[in-house]
């Protein structure tokens, strides 16, 4: 949308430089050139005739005229389209990155398989499957095998011919070796109940991996949105030194025409130097979001960078859905409430394990030992026996109590946790409705702000505006831009934040749940 410099109240540019002249030769004609007072007519007669008249320098007018006239660059800036995704697709044919760059879709493929943290859950997760095993092996013949060697030493009296009785002691090296196999008929369903304790346990850990999974799906996202949200400032911060070096040039020029004090040039200075503060610190917010988005990818020997938002991201998307129906889904879907669920049902399986129950097993064993009497000698055993604590002092008892008490405990939190599910997804729907509510608000603002800063620099080229408005429409405009991006950029993060706070019920990228038959696409979860 271009700007009407004809519409009422906007200084055309002519008039501009029209008032910017007369204002000049005003200055440099001495005051009694341009008296009207008809008495005086013939005093002017007699003074110019002892005075030689000024003639002004046309050359130096001419320079302080081409001093004073704004750069045709910074106000071809400022009539440029205030359509607002401007802001960051103008930003592609500036930004050079040396890194390779990754689409928001490649870095979520290269997250999820990469992250440590996401690793690190997945083994963990993947321990407690192996575990499940470990329970059924009981059920297996179970075969021993022991050996010994010792020395026996026994004290013995001899009679000798002489009828004196005397002792001496001998030594003698005994050998065993022993192996034994057993095989459990019959626990009474203690086996089964381990596996079933071991398989809750695995289920717990299948849902951490879903929880750490999303939460890392959702701070991808945030940080490639940071970071073309730095971006942008960067650039932001960049046209703001421009146009404050642009106005220190014209407020030196005009300090030094004499039409402005030097408190106007202190001001330019001033803003210069803030607006170079600004730029040096959005450029150190730049490097921290990037850093950021490597740090997720969880690839130490190769470094990437996000690239630019596309046309389409920067669209508002779709519009929020019902609540109710947000909610509904978050309670079905969402990874925390699963894993309460699991943890109660693994503290009903406790329970039952704490009971004192017999145990029913065969066994046979064989022991060879030597010397003896006979050089050596061979044992063997065949049996069923019966292993049962009947009375462990009442701790079976307390054990239970204590699951019981864990057990209620554990309800309470599921209760709690569904009370918060509903809050999180009745504030990330807030926080998106407010965000896109914003976009429009913010779309007027930057237009009128961009319309403002215009008028204000023209008028302060012209003469008619203080420096201290120009600056006032300078901040206004770098904070209405800012503004802009912030909330195209929240549009896209509530989004996702939403999404996760159900539980991402249609997928995304890479998603490895099993009950999702076909991963959502970047798109979806950003609500275009």
């Amino acid at each position: 949308m271009e700007l009407d410099y004809r519409a009422p109240g906007v200084i055309r540019p002519a008039s501009a430089f029209a008032l910017m002249l007369a204002a000049l030769l005003v200055v440099m004609l001495p005051a009694a050139a341009v008296s009207a007072d008809p008495d005086a007519d013939t005093a002017s007669v007699s003074v110019a005739s002892e005075v030689p008249a000024v003639q002004p320098d046309m050359d130096e007018l001419e320079r302080l005229l081409g001093e004073l006239t704004p750069d045709n660059r910074m106000l071809d800036q400022l009539r440029h389209s205030s359509d607002p995704r401007d802001i960051l697709l103008e930003l592609a044919s500036e930004y050079e990155q040396p890194l390779p760059q990754l689409t928001l879709g490649e870095a979520l493929d290269l997250a999820i398989v990469n992250n440590h943290a996401l690793n690190s859950t997945r083994l963990t997760a993947q321990a407690a499957c192996q575990n499940v095993e470990v329970n059924w092996t009981a059920l297996r013949p179970q075969i021993g095998l022991s050996g010994s060697t010792f020395w026996q030493f026994d004290n013995a009296e001899k009679n000798t011919n002489t009828q004196n009785n005397s002792s001496s002691t001998e030594g003698k090296n005994i050998r065993s070796l022993a192996l034994g196999i057993t095989q459990r008929i019959y626990d009474f369903g203690l086996t089964r109940d381990l596996v079933d304790s071991a398989e809750t346990r695995h289920a717990i850990q299948v849902q951490s991996v879903d929880m750490t999974e999303q939460q890392l799906v959702q701070s991808v996202v945030e940080s490639y949105w940071d970071f073309n949200l730095a971006l942008g400032e960067v650039k932001i911060r960049k046209n703001e030194v421009e146009l404050s070096e642009e106005f220190l040039r014209q407020s030196r020029a005009r300090y030094d025409a004499g039409t402005v004090p030097r408190l106007d040039v202190i001001r330019s200075e001033a803003r210069v130097e803030e607006a170079r503060q600004a730029l040096v610190t959005s450029r150190a917010q730049l490097g921290n979001v990037a850093t950021r988005f490597h740090a997720l990818l969880g690839v130490n020997d190769a470094q990437y960078v996000p690239t630019l938002a596309t046309a389409d991201m920067l669209l508002p998307g779709m519009p929020a859905g019902d609540l109710e129906e947000y909610i509904v889904s978050a309670l079905e879907t969402r990874p925390e409430i699963k894993l309460q669920y699991a943890s109660l049902f693994s503290k009903d399986l406790e329970r039952s394990l704490a009971e004192n129950r017999p145990i029913i097993e065969a066994f046979g064993n064989a022991a060879y030992q030597e010397p003896n009497s006979f050089g050596g000698s061979m044992n063997y055993q065949v049996g069923v026996r019966l292993n049962w604590t009947l009375h462990d002092g009442g701790r079976s008892r307390i054990e239970q109590e204590v699951i019981d008490t864990e057990f209620a405990a554990i309800s309470q939190d599921i209760l709690e946790l569904e009370t918060q599910v509903q809050a999180d997804v009745t504030i990330s729907w807030n926080r998106l409705m407010a965000a896109q509510q914003s976009l429009g608000v913010a779309e007027k603002n930057l237009e009128l702000s961009r319309e403002g800063l215009l008028s204000a620099a023209v008028g302060y080229a012209a003469g008619v505006v203080p420096f201290i408005d120009y600056q006032d429409a300078l901040d206004n405009s770098v904070a209405a831009a800012l503004l802009y991006l912030s909330t195209i950029a929240e549009i896209r993060k509530a989004w996702v934040n939403l999404e996760r706070s159900q539980g991402f019920p249609s997928g995304y990228p890479g998603d490895s749940r099993a009950l999702i038959e076909q991963s959502g696409s970047v798109e979806s979860i950003q609500g275009l």
